[in-house]
């Protein structure tokens, strides 16, 4: 059922390339940044990710513990021992080296581990979007190409820490998209202030709560049928979990969820169904 719901927008995509390439659009396509993490033993997944959607992206790096130009995994250091209770550590130093190297180049910019598939053709066009262009222009009107500001976007699947609606992150196992605006407050602004030596595996919910501080709240990515374009769990989570009596015991707010037609991403190991359709 989901294989046969779960699509490429081809059509789209192919109408939104011949529009950039003829000058009739307003502007060019987005021009994405993909960063996927790893360590060296898991290097054996790079080639498989650059040869299908990595390829798709304007702008692709893999944080990893050692450096090999021909895989293009970049050793980048930071606080702490390499673990993954120490991710946080890893990703804030992931972010600075990406502000530092790339900000000027793309409009936006992706995260996700090695176990991830990103339909870039989807993710491009929403982000292309007339919701997404209007949000992210303070969402009074549509953006002409002369503006001097941006209202930061934190894209991705929404999750309630701890059960509290006061506390909403998004979930690293998707990962997760945000503007430049976003990345510039993140490591301007956030990463120098936000428990800058603490050792946790959560950084989906650090990052989450270092961007709120500044006044910037995930965004909801479902579509208008209330799909979720961001699919973080495999289908047994979904088959098999069964809601606390007490809600407020539970890290997330409610697992259960469907997938949009036109889904983002999807983590690869747990999604082979859907890999097999959309490569």
């Amino acid at each position: 059922m989901l294989t046969k719901k779960v699509f490429v927008d081809l059509p789209n995509h192919e109408a939104a390339e011949k529009r950039a390439e003829h000058g009739l659009a307003k502007k060019g396509r987005a021009k994405i940044f993909c960063l996927v993490y790893t360590i060296e033993k898991n290097h054996h997944t790079i080639p498989a990710i650059k040869e299908t959607w990595g390829k798709k992206c304007d702008g692709f790096m893999v944080a990893s513990t050692k450096t090999d130009r021909e895989l293009g995994t970049v050793n980048i250091p930071h606080e702490g021992p390499e673990e993954y209770n120490n991710i946080w550590q890893k990703v804030r130093s992931m972010w600075s080296y990406v502000y530092d190297n790339y900000y000027e180049k793309y409009d936006w910019f992706h995260i996700g581990g090695d176990d991830l598939y990103l339909i870039v053709e989807n993710l491009r066009l929403y982000l292309e979007s007339e919701e997404i262009q209007l949000a992210s222009n303070g969402g009074q009107y549509l953006p002409n190409g002369s503006e001097e500001t941006q209202t930061p976007l934190f894209l991705g699947r929404r999750f309630a820490e701890g059960g509290s609606m006061d506390r909403i992150f998004i979930s690293g196992g998707s990962g997760y998209t945000m503007n430049k605006a976003t990345l510039k407050t993140l490591v301007v602004d956030g990463l120098p202030k936000c428990r800058p030596h603490m050792h946790t595996f959560s950084e989906d919910v650090m990052v989450a709560n270092c961007l709120r501080q500044r006044n910037i709240l995930p965004y909801d990515t479902k579509d208008e049928a209330g799909g979720e374009r961001y699919m973080p769990f495999a289908p047994g989570h979904h088959l098999n979990y069964h809601p606390p009596a007490n809600q407020r015991m539970t890290g997330i707010a409610i697992i259960v969820s469907i997938a949009s037609g036109a889904l983002i991403t999807a983590r690869q190991r747990v999604w082979p169904f859907i890999i097999s359709r959309v490569i």
